[in-house]
């Protein structure tokens, strides 16, 4: 070790913020102070001064610090001066190492004014540890809390919203940008990819929201970006549930208090707080942009600038592959070009007939019968909404309203029953204890009355799980209702329109019968599947009447 007289002494301070919170007494300032000071007492000469200034002990990747370890390789320094060994760290490993093997082994001293570096040192390193891992603790559980409790904790307000002036725990809709939100959400449901939204924002000069962010704070942005759109932060946007009012935190955490790597959390460890501020979206908007997620419908503009309208949505009925979109091109006798865009089955097209038929169909073919269906059905539910209701119970095999009032009668006998059973064995324990029965008597009944009231309860059990399973065919039905009634005179069959109401197409291959092609194609619509199976010769002949 270095002499007394010839020692390169570097001083370390740190700060984290909590320790800005115990007082001036580990301030900067006075750590600065007290160890300068103590460095001219001792006529040492002083190399440099170390500060890191906000950061954690745990965290080994301090800037000042890994420049101080720099030093020390370079024999810049010979002697490091600290406050207490919790400034060099708080994980006592970590510290147990540095002091008492890199140090030593670069010919470097390590000296604490407040502590004396003995082999008391491992057991103040430990207690040094044990504080971050109490004070991690306690942070985490009140941030849970908080989060539970509906508070926005996030450092920046998701674009659309800015943190209340009076209370940086909520967020109110921020009248700027907040159109620009809605407008995404619809572009992205109009079935627009996340490339396309991002050239129209950009053509349209919308400012992106980091750029947003820095020009209301009047200041320049410090990291240098192209200040454009991205797809990413629109990919995240229509995902965020505070759009729908909703704040949900925990998705990422770290991996220990000792480790502040992120890493992604499962969901049932996530902590969602419902109706927390003003949404910028109706739940229908968001539901549609989420159910593209699902099902992989994906629209693909064509080189003319027309979208794809089914790509995502067709299934073959054979092999169960998607269908895939092509064009086909040829010149006409008077120079004039051809062009039809069609579909055939993805299994065929990669591999031909030997794994499936081509099932071809155009597109101008699906148009025309798809947009009927729909204006069908439609008129269908416009007229008996009710009756198509009904019979979409009978093919979903759901009990009807019918069956949840008898399931809510068995539900009320079996409780008037299990009140009986309750003061029969509360009866039979004041005759065991009179001696009006005996104990063998006693368990015998007291056994077959304990049965039945558990078989009661059971049987109460499984009519409310079938009352809620009515109650959410119920809302299903009424959903799919309430959208295609919007739909009778239906002219243009856009993405939109196939994203609110077509779950999925199976196209079967085409067949001659006698001199007629046909073939069977399925549509299932969202909430409420296949409807051509429902039993609807009532409704029809109805229909027709009103018609006419």
């Amino acid at each position: 070790m270095a002499n007394q007289k010839d020692r390169a002494v570097g001083i370390y301070v740190r700060l984290s913020q909590e320790d800005s919170r115990a007082g001036e007494s580990v301030s900067v300032e006075n750590q600065k102070l007290m160890l300068t000071k103590h460095v001219k007492e001792m006529g040492w000469e002083l190399k440099e001064i170390y500060i890191d200034d906000g950061w954690s002990g745990t965290n080994q990747n301090r800037p000042a610090f890994q420049r101080m370890m720099a030093d020390v390789k370079q024999g810049f320094i010979n002697t490091i001066l600290i406050k207490d060994l919790s400034r060099l760290g708080r994980n006592y490993l970590e510290v147990g190492q540095l002091s008492e093997v890199f140090l030593p082994e670069h010919g470097c001293e390590l000296i604490s004014i407040s502590e004396k570096i003995d082999e008391m040192a491992v057991f103040r390193n430990w207690f040094n540890e044990q504080h971050s891992k109490t004070t991690s603790k306690k942070v985490k559980a009140a941030r849970k809390i908080c989060a539970e409790n509906g508070k926005f904790l996030g450092t920046y307000a998701p674009y659309g919203y800015k943190k209340d002036p009076e209370n940086r725990h909520r967020l109110i809709i921020d009248e700027m940008t907040a159109p620009i939100v809605r407008r995404i959400f619809e572009m992205r449901a109009g079935g627009m990819g996340f490339r396309a939204i991002v050239c129209k924002l950009n053509e349209d000069g919308v400012t992106p929201p980091k750029e947003y962010y820095y020009q209301n704070k009047n200041r320049k942005n410090p990291i240098r970006t192209n200040g454009l759109w991205g797809e990413t932060p629109i990919k995240q946007m229509v995902r965020n549930e505070a759009y729908i009012g909703n704040l949900v935190h925990g998705k990422v955490g770290t991996v220990s208090y000792k480790n502040s790597k992120t890493i992604a959390k499962p969901q049932d460890e996530w902590i969602r707080a419902e109706g927390t501020h003003e949404p910028i979206i109706s739940m229908e908007l968001w539901d549609k942009v989420q159910s593209l997620f699902q099902k992989d419908y994906k629209p693909r503009r064509r080189k003319d600038g027309q979208t794809n309208l089914f790509v995502g949505l067709l299934n073959c009925m054979d092999c169960g592959f998607k269908l895939r979109a092509l064009v086909e091109r040829r010149d006409r006798p008077d120079g004039s070009e051809y062009r039809r865009n069609y579909y055939t089955c993805g299994n065929y097209a990669r591999s031909g007939k030997l794994a499936c038929t081509i099932h071809c169909i155009p597109e101008t073919t699906l148009i025309d019968l798809v947009s009927e269906h729909i204006r069908t059905h439609a008129r269908m539910v416009e007229r008996n909404e009710e009756r198509i209701i009904e019979a979409i119970f009978t093919m979903q095999k759901s009990e009807t309203v019918s069956y949840r009032a008898a399931y809510q009668g068995e539900i009320e006998n079996h409780k008037k029953q299990i009140a009986k059973l309750d003061l029969i064995i509360e009866n039979l324990y004041g005759d065991r204890v009179t001696g009006v029965i005996s104990e063998d008597m006693f368990k015998r009944y007291a056994a077959k009355y304990e049965q039945e009231r558990v078989d009661r309860l059971k049987s109460v059990e499984t009519l409310e799980s079938r009352i809620r399973a009515i109650k959410e065919n119920t809302d299903n039905a009424e959903t799919w209702t309430r959208l295609i009634k919007q739909y009778t005179t239906l002219e243009i069959l856009d993405s939109e329109t196939l994203l609110l109401l077509i779950d999925k197409i199976i196209i079967g291959e085409s067949e001659f019968t006698g001199k007629e092609r046909t073939r069977e194609i399925k549509i299932e619509y969202n909430y409420v599947g296949d409807l051509d199976r429902l039993e609807l010769g009532e409704a029809v002949a109805a229909d027709e009447r009103e018609a006419v």
